[in-house]
């Protein structure tokens, strides 16, 4: 007798079928009557919206179940040790609950929502997915469809039809596990990959990712700290330049005119002598704030910033977004441009004195 759910022939006695364990009643009768209609009308490939559904069912699962294991985690490491649970065995617990979903496609009968919507994924073959297609898929899905949704919904439409992007790529399909798997399986070896517009726009994605891709590494292979001993210091002089900037900011926030010295910001020659600098020049015209660096010149064998400058120049808002300093552009115009960091290289001759 052959079984109607996973096509297994099973001897005439057995009640159910040996594969699947599914009842053989359900299986046609030796006159070739017809399966149940049930059977023969239900959808292979999930809609839309069941889909969405088990996403987000999938979702509220994953959160749950990193909050329960970076929690175990947690707990379980202090009550062994008595130390405080390192950063990196947060990072893998959280990790591990996020994919969850994707072990569950992998291994198990679907994810929590695909159980409850009754949907499974596929491959080409109509076998569940391997371990790494189902990562593969999983992070496609979550890092571009939740993380892009309205727009890049009906762009990937586009592109790759009603399988989405995740499944495309990943080569996969999602269908009602109550479907006929000889449907199944005429169905996905059927369906179409890409569309002839998808292709055409992957062709373009991919090329200006890959020169998207080249300007970072470039920028980032000119950016090296190693090349510059004094790029390090500049970046600290930065960072603890910034709160006498935001207290310049309050000022003109406050009076709407810039502060024409440091007395007028309440800062003390003290407070810059602990932060590394000698001095501060204010343009109450511009608001240019420019700091001397305190130490000694430096020479060609004992390169050193004492005595040279970084200055800011406010950039202000409009009006109708309420004024104030939007940002400050970071500049010198005696420090080398490759001896500062990439955030710090306006060219401020202009309008730093």
């Amino acid at each position: 007798m052959q079984c109607a759910r996973c096509n297994w022939q099973n001897p005439a006695a057995h009640k159910v079928c040996f594969n699947c364990n599914a009842p053989l009643s359900l299986a046609p009768s030796a006159a070739g009557s017809p399966a149940p209609a049930a059977a023969r009308d239900t959808r292979v490939f999930a809609s839309f919206w069941a889909r969405l559904g088990a996403t987000a069912i999938d979702a509220s699962f994953m959160v749950g179940a990193i909050v329960v294991l970076c929690l175990a985690a947690s707990y379980t490491y202090q009550g062994l040790t008595g130390d405080h649970r390192p950063t990196v065995l947060l990072l893998a617990a959280g990790l591990l609950g996020w994919l969850l979903p994707a072990f569950m496609d992998a291994w198990g009968n679907g994810s929590p929502g695909k159980r409850l919507l009754k949907l499974r994924v596929v491959t080409r073959q109509g076998s569940a997915p391997g371990l790494l297609r189902s990562f593969w898929r999983h992070t496609l899905k979550y890092t571009l469809n939740v993380a892009l949704p309205g727009i890049f919904h009906h762009l990937q439409q586009t592109i790759f039809g009603e399988r989405a992007v995740h499944n495309s790529l990943a080569g996969t399909h999602v269908v009602s596990s109550q479907a006929d798997p000889r449907k199944v399986n005429a169905a996905v070896a059927t369906a179409p990959a890409v569309t002839g517009a998808g292709k055409f726009l992957i062709t373009v994605f991919g090329v200006l990712a890959l020169v998207l891709a080249g300007i970072v590494l470039g920028a980032v292979a000119l950016d090296k700290d190693e090349d510059s001993p004094l790029r390090a210091e500049v970046a600290h002089l930065d960072r603890v330049s910034d709160p006498i900037r935001r207290v310049a900011e309050s000022h003109y926030q406050r009076t709407g005119t810039f502060a024409p010295d440091i007395a007028a910001l309440g800062i003390t020659q003290a407070s810059l002598d602990a932060i590394g600098f000698s001095r501060l020049d204010l343009n109450p015209v511009n608001g240019v704030l420019r700091f001397t660096i305190a130490g000694e010149p430096g020479t060609a064998e004992s390169p050193s910033l004492g005595g040279r400058h970084l200055a800011y120049l406010p950039e202000l808002r409009s009006e109708k977004k309420g004024g104030g300093v939007r940002r400050w552009q970071c500049g010198s115009d005696d420090i080398p441009r490759e001896d500062r960091p990439y955030g710090c290289r306006h060219e401020t001759g202009a309008f730093a004195r």
